[in-house]
C-alpha cells in the first residue's frame, strides 16, 4: 500500500487568466470544467483541470475584474490526497502544459507565475514552482520543521484574554473533528493543517493557564 501524497498551496498568475481563455481551451478538449460541488467541495466558481484526468488546473472564482470578467485564484490541485491513478509525477508535466497554454496574455503580455505548489509525502516535502519560465522541483523543509524555525514572539495578555484565546482555539478543533470547519477549494489540506496548529497552540495555553 503506497503512502498518501498531499498537495497544497498554489501558484499565482499575473495578469490573471480570463474566463474567455479557459473556455476556448475547454472547447477544443484540452481542459475540462469541474464544478466544485461535483467533488463535494465548498466554494464558488469552478475548476479547469488539464485534460480529462488532470491533477492540477486553474481555480476560477466569481471575482470580477474591471470588465466584469471572472478571474482565477491560481494554479492548484483538484483533489487531496492524490489517489493511485494520479501520483505527483504528473504535476510537473501538467504545469508545463498550463505554461504553454496561458504563459502569454491575449494582449501579448508575458505572465508571471509566483508562489509554489507543495507536495508532502510523509516527512518529505517538495516545492514545484516556475523559475525563469521553467518548472522546477526542489526538496524543502517540511512545514512542521519550518514552523519550529520561525521566530518566537513575546505577547503580553491578561489571563482572561489567554482563556478567551483558548476557547476560540478549542472551538476550531471541535469544528475540525465534527467536519464543520470551512474548507478552501484552492488548498484542500488547509483545514487539517490549521487543526494541527490549533491543537499545538491549545497545549501551550493549557500549560500556561493550568
Amino acid at each position: 500500500m503506497s503512502e498518501d501524497i498531499y498537495v497544497f498551496e498554489a501558484i499565482d498568475v499575473k495578469p490573471p487568466v480570463t474566463e474567455a481563455e479557459v473556455e476556448a481551451k475547454i472547447a477544443v478538449g484540452k481542459y475540462q470544467k469541474v464544478v466544485w460541488e461535483y467533488d463535494g467541495r465548498i466554494g464558488d466558481g469552478y475548476f479547469v483541470k488539464v485534460g480529462e484526468s488532470g491533477v492540477i488546473g486553474l481555480a476560477m472564482t466569481p471575482n470580477l475584474d474591471e470588465d466584469g470578467v471572472l478571474r482565477h485564484r491560481g494554479i492548484c490541485i483538484e483533489g487531496n490526497p492524490l489517489d493511485e491513478a494520479h501520483r505527483d509525477a504528473t504535476i510537473e508535466d501538467e504545469l508545463r502544459e498550463v505554461l504553454a497554454d496561458f504563459g502569454t496574455a491575449p494582449d501579448g503580455t508575458a505572465r508571471t507565475f509566483g508562489g509554489a505548489i507543495y507536495i508532502q509525502k510523509d516527512d518529505v516535502e517538495y516545492s514545484v514552482s516556475v523559475e525563469e519560465g521553467l518548472v522546477v522541483r526542489k526538496r524543502v523543509a517540511p512545514q512542521k520543521a519550518r514552523a519550529e524555525q520561525e521566530q518566537l514572539h513575546n505577547l503580553s495578555v491578561t489571563e482572561y484574554e489567554a482563556d478567551l484565546l483558548r476557547q476560540m482555539v478549542a472551538l476550531d478543533i471541535h469544528d475540525w473533528k465534527s467536519g464543520d470547519m470551512p474548507t478552501d477549494p484552492m488548498d484542500p489540506d488547509f483545514a487539517r493543517r490549521r487543526a494541527e496548529a490549533s491543537e499545538a497552540l491549545l497545549a501551550k495555553l493549557n500549560e500556561i493557564l493550568g
